[in-house]
């Protein structure tokens, strides 16, 4: 995830207290779940099923909530909303 859309979120994890780990591929962001331990996963684009599948069973092992990007069709500034929403009741969570 580039552009103005990486921008945003980086900007609304900051305010919701998170940290922000970029990381390129599917596979590169498998290997890093289970030593960061992030309570927040956000999908940048489609990713093939396998590699869902994984990421998923990655989430779910470190408690980590994976949210999917936003389609074409979808308003950036309601998705960066949304995701800060569960960044926010992610911090929440973990006090």
């Amino acid at each position: 995830m580039n552009g103005p859309l990486a921008a945003l979120l980086i900007e609304a994890m900051a305010d919701s207290g998170l940290r922000v780990l970029k990381v390129g591929h599917a596979a590169a962001a498998s290997e890093r779940i289970p030593v960061i331990m992030p309570q927040l996963v956000i999908l940048g684009g489609p990713i093939h099923a396998a590699e869902l599948e994984m990421l998923t069973d990655r989430c779910v092992a470190v408690g980590a909530e994976l949210v999917h990007g936003p389609t074409p069709d979808t308003d950036l500034r309601t998705f960066v909303q949304a995701a800060k929403s569960v960044a926010n009741a992610k911090v929440k969570g973990a006090r």
